[in-house]
């Protein structure tokens, strides 16, 4: 009886032994179950409860989130990082460029949603009166600029064409008034300046309908960047509005019932 009695009682203290550990938890969230042997500023020296016998691990403090020693004491030695679904997303207006993400999302794609960045009629107008303002307040003003520039070009050309069109317009004129024939190459000029002059005037305002299209796109573009940030950060839009309804009454007809719409937006 004695025997069996002191067999229960090695075998319970085996038992709790064997689960009287330490707890390393690193801040990468790694849980190791040890023996911790030697605590410095820097170190702490430990051996693994899987392998008593085996070699003592070093790790640096910098390393360890913290300590739970078997006695139940806590040391802590960094905050933990929060769990990827609580981290927190916040993106600026400025922090990505649109040629590195255009080929991610289609702006016909785009729905609007209160908190976004931009707005693409306000940058497509401003596009509209100065041709790359819209690029600018969409943050790409490498690219506004350039579109701008172009313009200019395409105004001296335009008034250069012009020119050349009225002068042979005036030189033929004055040929006729002085020697009361027409000279052909007046209005050879004039007429491939009038062709030349249309042409560009033709490109100038393609040129800038692309440019209004493209402030919409870049802005249409960023802003579902911006909603993928923020929707990993687990954002919440409510929005509460009033609504008329009409309920069926006796006689077949309908009353008018107002009251009040809850949208919930994860």
């Amino acid at each position: 009886m004695k025997k069996l009695l002191l067999t229960v009682i090695l075998a319970l203290s085996a038992t709790v032994f064997a689960n009287a550990h330490d707890v390393i938890v690193k801040l990468n969230g790694e849980q190791i179950k040890a023996m911790v042997m030697e605590v410095s500023d820097t170190t702490v020296k430990f051996k693994r409860m899987d392998d008593p016998n085996g070699p003592v691990y070093v790790l640096k403090t910098s390393d360890i989130q913290h300590i739970s020693y078997e006695s139940g004491r806590v040391e802590i030695y960094n905050e933990a990082p929060p769990a990827p679904n609580e981290q927190k997303i916040y993106a600026e207006r400025y922090d990505v460029r649109y040629r590195d993400i255009k080929h991610m999302y289609r702006p016909s794609d785009y729905a609007r949603r209160v908190g976004d960045p931009y707005d693409p009629t306000i940058n497509g107008v401003a596009s509209f009166f100065l041709p790359g303002l819209g690029q600018c307040i969409d943050g790409e003003w490498g690219r506004g600029i350039g579109i701008f520039a172009a313009n200019i070009g395409f105004t001296l050309l335009e008034c250069a064409e012009a020119s050349l069109m009225f002068y042979s317009g005036a030189e033929g004129a004055s040929y006729y008034k002085n020697y009361g024939t027409v000279s052909s190459r007046p209005n050879i000029t004039m007429g491939a300046s009038l062709f030349a002059a249309i042409v560009t005037a033709s490109a100038h305002l393609a040129f800038n309908i692309w440019n209004i299209c493209d402030a919409v796109n870049i802005a249409k573009v960023k802003n579902l960047y911006y909603q993928d940030a923020y929707s990993n950060s687990a954002a919440l839009d409510i929005h509460l509005e009033p609504q008329l309804a009409f309920s069926p009454v006796s006689g077949n007809s309908l009353q008018p019932t107002a009251g009040l719409k809850l949208s919930v937006c994860f």
